[in-house]
């Protein structure tokens, strides 16, 4: 396989705009490695609003939409965020999708047009899958961060990956990345973790690996990383979030981001050993046991969305100006804390996954349920305090729901 004619990650953050005066509190560093804790305390001082159009008035013109909570359930548009997303384009505003999702960046206007929104106004999208193929493909050349560099060998040298997948909502396509999927972590090179229901199955090809994919309970999935930790090998998660809407009955779903929570304490629990695993296994055997997060809250995929916003056309670059960004977002550990270390302000949005915790009723807040917005009720401000406090983040604006 030919990697040639992609450019490391590394060389594509160094060659993004530096956005023009970021907040000092919310400097996010280069570095892709994955915990989704480090950065400074945060000082809370959240603006309730009960729609977006007061962010246009202050001059908010490059807005970055997370996908699920803010614009759809997984499956039905919020007609509210519909009518709120029209009425940004036929203000002047560019919008751009900045998602958590496993699956590449292409298709992604595509399948939000059956939903209700119009690929036309959206002027581009990115999502961690797509970083993450991005990644893989060039992975040869792929540094992860500099303290993982300076160790030693590169993090995803090899071509055996242990692979985490979807199975029900369709499983993740490998084939030209050049990998052999194995379903042993003694055989692994590394781990890539795309989705939650299935290990793939053993193979060079697509088609080989689908007829081996192997539906696995959550907690089997665990035994497998706390095996990998003994050889510690790094992960790549293309989906950092920890869960998502979309379950039966505004129930969540838990996602890759879990999975990479699990095998950092798994990572921390063989550090603390003497040097053996369970069975004798020597540890430490790998390339660098470091989780890298290829999405939010990781300011890698900042990085991408602000270069392509400051795409000029014909070669030439625009400044971002800081102040005229805002993100929107439903997860305080990712799209909240997320934007505010790429150096932006955002608006948290109170009705995606953190709802039952701020005292707001989910299975209400379905796509059907929210309607136009106007009967879901805003939690106490307390609450929002409460709940962004012991998350570590401190959203610049919030409401019920995306809506205009």
């Amino acid at each position: 396989m030919s990697r040639a004619s992609t450019p490391s990650l590394a060389a594509a953050a160094a060659s993004s705009p530096s956005p023009s005066s970021p907040s000092p509190s919310s400097r996010g560093g280069g570095d892709h490695r994955g915990s989704h804790h480090h950065h400074p305390p945060r000082r809370f001082a959240t603006t309730p609003l009960t729609g977006v159009r007061d962010l246009v008035r202050e001059g908010k013109t490059i807005w970055l939409l997370d996908q699920f909570g803010v614009l759809h359930d997984g499956k039905t548009a919020y007609p509210a965020a519909i009518h709120a997303t029209k009425r940004l384009y036929d203000a002047g505003a560019k919008l751009y999708v900045i998602s958590n999702s496993s699956r590449r960046s292409a298709k992604t206007l595509a399948k939000l047009e059956p939903m209700g929104f119009d690929p036309a106004w959206f002027a581009g999208a990115i999502t961690s899958g797509e970083m993450t193929w991005r990644a893989l493909e060039a992975r040869d050349a792929f540094e992860g961060s500099a303290e993982a560099d300076a160790r030693g060998p590169k993090p995803f040298a090899g071509d055996k990956v242990l692979h985490f997948t979807w199975s029900e909502r369709g499983s993740i396509a490998l084939d030209g990345l050049g990998l052999t999927t194995v379903t042993s972590p003694d055989d692994a090179d590394f781990i890539v973790a795309h989705g939650t229901e299935a290990v793939n199955g053993a193979g060079d090809t697509d088609a080989q690996r689908a007829a081996g994919i192997e539906l696995k309970a959550m907690e089997d999935m665990r035994g497998l990383l706390r095996r990998a930790a003994r050889r510690n090998i790094p992960m790549m998660v293309a989906n950092p979030d920890y869960v998502t809407v979309g379950g039966e009955g505004g129930a969540l779903m838990k996602m890759p981001g879990t999975l990479a929570r699990w095998y950092e304490e798994a990572l921390e629990s063989e550090s603390e050993s003497d040097g053996e695993g369970e069975d004798g296994t020597p540890t430490g055997t790998g390339t660098g046991g470091v989780v890298h997060l290829m999405g939010k809250p990781n300011k890698i995929i900042y990085d991408e969305v602000f270069r392509m916003a400051s795409d000029g056309g014909g070669g030439a670059r625009r400044t971002i100006s800081m102040e005229n960004v805002v993100a929107v977002g439903d997860s305080l550990e990712h799209d909240v804390i997320g934007a505010q270390n790429a150096g932006c302000d955002v608006v948290f949005v109170c009705g995606g996954i953190h709802a039952d915790d701020l005292g707001m009723d989910p299975a209400a807040l379905t796509g059907d349920g929210v309607g136009d917005g106007a009967a879901v009720p805003f939690p106490p401000a307390e609450a929002i305090e409460r709940v962004a406090r012991a998350h570590d983040a401190a959203p610049t604006y919030a409401v019920p729901v995306f809506k205009w």
